[in-house]
């Protein structure tokens, strides 16, 4: 008989413990997510952001910019400054590399071009390194809005017709070829110089409904504030010719 209230009050000390134990499992309130904001788009102004709902700025990246290691380099800097648009997450870059997003069977086909943008709510178009072509579908772009762009298209490094991309790009920018190469060697050269950072600008001077983009005559120093303080440019002079493009720029 005294054996008994010792198993009770045993009985009563375990079921104590494990209701101490299950109140301890009890998932507590999540934390407030952590600000994932694009560092870029942290401090727009109201009219900014008023002025980009619903638009994204089109980024092409092209040949001497469409090997996987710059791809990726590139992706992760857009979406930590900018926030990339892609199936899963809306951001403010929609990016596409050529040949890769432009495949029709076995082939690439950089008219496709106007297919992917025709419909698109565009803030500008980015293009680096443009194919062969490229010029044709920004044509067709340009003449489906009257022949004019309601947005500013920047062309980097272009191997694409030159009148055609003068024509149809805000301005052309590219490297000057260093001195002493002949035109049969085969060189791979480029100056040393950031392309996500020439990116960065560029989409950056888009973002601003408050500061257009200039006129032609006014282009050059529009153009050396992307590139930055570090370079100079030049205006294009047409080596037959002897006449300077402009909106065709270049720096070493």
């Amino acid at each position: 008989m005294k054996r008994i209230p010792l198993l009770f009050l045993t009985a009563i000390f375990f079921c104590l413990c494990s209701c101490q134990k299950k109140q301890a499992v009890v998932v507590a309130e999540p934390e407030p997510e952590e600000n994932l904001t694009p560092s870029s788009l942290k401090n727009i102004d109201a009219n900014t952001q008023q002025y980009l709902n619903g638009k994204h700025v089109f980024v092409l990246l092209g040949y001497g910019y469409n090997d996987d290691d710059f791809v990726e380099k590139t992706k992760a800097y857009i979406s930590q400054k900018f926030g990339l648009k892609t199936e899963e997450s809306d951001g403010l870059v929609r990016l596409a590399v050529y040949p890769n997003d432009f495949m029709k069977g076995s082939s690439a086909r950089i008219s496709m071009l106007y297919t992917m943008l025709e419909e698109e709510n565009l803030a500008g178009i980015i293009i680096l390194g443009a194919p062969e072509a490229t010029n044709a579908s920004l044509a067709r772009l340009q003449d489906k809005n009257n022949g004019v762009y309601p947005y500013p298209v920047f062309s980097l490094f272009p191997q694409d017709d030159m009148l055609g991309s003068e024509a149809t790009a805000l301005f052309v920018l590219d490297y000057a070829q260093k001195a002493g190469i002949l035109e049969d060697e085969e060189v791979d050269y480029k100056p040393d110089f950031d392309a996500d950072t020439l990116i960065a600008n560029s989409i950056q001077t888009m973002l601003n409904p408050r500061e257009p983009i200039p006129d032609t005559a006014d282009l050059m120093p529009f153009v050396q504030k992307i590139v930055g303080p570090n370079r100079t440019i030049t205006r294009y002079t047409d080596t037959e010719s002897g006449l300077q493009s402009q909106n065709h720029f270049i720096f070493e």
